[in-house]
């Protein structure tokens, strides 16, 4: 069980809960949508703000013993994944970071050499 069937067995075709929604947005589970909709409520809806805060109160000393520690780079994609969350591929190299690109230029800087050399030779002086 990942921490999105946690919202999906509340899920009943109705919104989730207040208490559930405020414990998702405290431990930031939340995607971007229902984060900033979670804010909206939390500065309109005294009640919703009180359960955050309840929330809070009940993660801090958990979180407080556990101290902060950096997650290793390679314990993030199972983390992604466990979340339910798509896999980060890695970005396309730029043109300039490609082997091909290189092969290209260095072919082209071949041609213009082989092409001043040869054509030297064969312009006539002006007057």
């Amino acid at each position: 069980m990942n921490i999105r069937d946690l919202h999906d067995l509340h899920d009943d075709g109705q919104p989730p809960s207040a208490d559930i929604l405020a414990g998702e947005y405290v431990l930031g589970v939340l995607d971007a949508a229902q984060r900033s909709e979670a804010e909206q409520r939390i500065a309109t809806d005294p009640g919703f703000a009180r359960l955050v805060n309840q929330w809070e109160n009940r993660l801090a000393p958990m979180l407080d013993a556990l101290g902060s520690e950096a997650v290793p780079a390679h314990v993030w994609p199972r983390i992604r994944t466990a979340l339910g969350w798509p896999a980060v591929g890695a970005s396309a190299p730029r043109a300039w970071q490609r082997t091909g690109f290189w092969q290209g230029m260095t072919a082209l800087a071949a041609v213009v050499a082989l092409v001043a050399v040869f054509s030297r030779g064969q312009l006539e002086p002006v007057a």
